[in-house]
This record gives C-alpha cells, sequence and structure tokens, in this order.
C-alpha cells in the first residue's frame, strides 16, 4: 500500500478484539498472516499489487500463496483476503465479516475517517449469530 492505513483503529472502534500483526501460523515454514486472531484461527491478508503486478501475482509466488491458504484451511484456519483498494474504498466489508467471525452481534452504524481515508456513506453493519 502506498499509504498504509492503521487497521488499528478499525479494531477498536468496531469492538473487535485486537489481532496479532503479522502472526507466524505455520511451525515449520515462515509463513505469516497480516492479522491474526490465534485463538479463534481467523485470518486477514492484504493482498497489495494486484494492479501493478506485484510479486504475489507471478506464477511462482502466486502458487506459494495457494499452497499457504490451502494449507491454513486445512489446519483449520478461516482465511479472510481483501485489496487494499477494498479496505480504503469499503472498509465495512472487513468490518462486517471479522466480526461476524469473532461472533461479535450488535449493529454498528458510524461514518468512517481514519488517517485521511474518508467514507462519507453510512454503512450499518448487522451481524446475527444464531
Amino acid at each position: 500500500m502506498k499509504k498504509e492505513m492503521d487497521l488499528t483503529k478499525f479494531w477498536l472502534l468496531f469492538n473487535i478484539p485486537t489481532p496479532e500483526k503479522e502472526y507466524r501460523f505455520h511451525s515449520e515454514r515462515k509463513w505469516r498472516f497480516d492479522f491474526a486472531w490465534a485463538e479463534r484461527k481467523i485470518a486477514v491478508e492484504v493482498e497489495g499489487g494486484i494492479w501493478i503486478g506485484g510479486g504475489h501475482n507471478r506464477p511462482v509466488f502466486f502458487e506459494k500463496d495457494m499452497e499457504k491458504y490451502n494449507l491454513a484451511t486445512v489446519e483449520g484456519w478461516r482465511v479472510l483476503r481483501y485489496s487494499p483498494q477494498t479496505l480504503r474504498k469499503t472498509p465495512w466489508k472487513l468490518i462486517k465479516d471479522v466480526r461476524m467471525l469473532c461472533s461479535v452481534s450488535d449493529d454498528v452504524q458510524t461514518t468512517l475517517s481514519l488517517d485521511g481515508y474518508k467514507q462519507t456513506k453510512i454503512e450499518s453493519v448487522q451481524v446475527k449469530i444464531s
């Protein structure tokens, strides 16, 4: 990302437990998740460089990422993947998904304004856990 978003503010603002950054989830491989809630086996990956042909879009690295995500799934992890553009333009998608997986259930309605990224749209995030 050219201008790094501080997602810590998202977690606090929307009552989401704070994840670990750069969490190493596998004991034998050096794989890391951008953000992880290890006790819940929930991870968030921010997939940069998708519009400029970044390293992870090259065939060798793309295959390594598939191996990483597949092994994480086999080990019980739930991995959410977002582009930096999605986080800048529609951050409520991340919020809604993470809140649902973390079993945070209530209605949240707010206007986001984080580090110069302003969303004029007010989005209601409704999560119902049965």
